[in-house]
């Protein structure tokens, strides 16, 4: 009987082990939010405006963009700020949308913006959700 009692005792730990073990791992898959920026600053390809009108750019795309801000505008959703950037084949007007709404940025700062390429919205505009946007002196 004490053999029984010492053998499932000894299975009882070796299952509790796998178990913390299984969970230690699970938590070293997940990419810390600094892992998550610097993978986008480096998958993130330049956005120009002519790719964006002849439909080169597909939505859900990782794309960056530089320019000034033009026009802020402010809501319960967010902050959209419209950026324009000077290009090789001219200017290009951006909609970006951020959702923290304690945005540090104004009319007529130079910003560099990471994020996804959302299509373009009723005017035409093409939209980026902002994942990272820094300012440039």
């Amino acid at each position: 009987m004490k053999k029984y009692l010492a053998l499932f005792g000894l299975a009882a730990l070796i299952g509790c082990s796998q178990d913390t073990s299984a969970s230690d791992s699970n938590k070293e898959e997940q990419p810390s939010p600094q892992d998550l920026e610097d993978q986008l600053r480096e998958e993130a390809i330049p956005l120009e405006f002519a790719f964006v009108n002849a439909g080169e750019v597909e939505g859900g795309e990782k794309v960056s963009i530089q320019g000034t801000i033009s026009a802020e505008e402010t809501s319960d959703e967010g902050t959209a700020f419209t950026v324009t950037t000077k290009e090789e084949s001219g200017y290009g007007s951006y909609t970006v949308e951020k959702e923290d709404e304690d945005a540090e940025y104004t009319v007529q700062d130079i910003v560099e913006v990471y994020g996804t390429y959302r299509g373009t919205d009723e005017a035409g505009t093409p939209v980026i959700e902002g994942t990272i946007i820094e300012g440039i002196k």
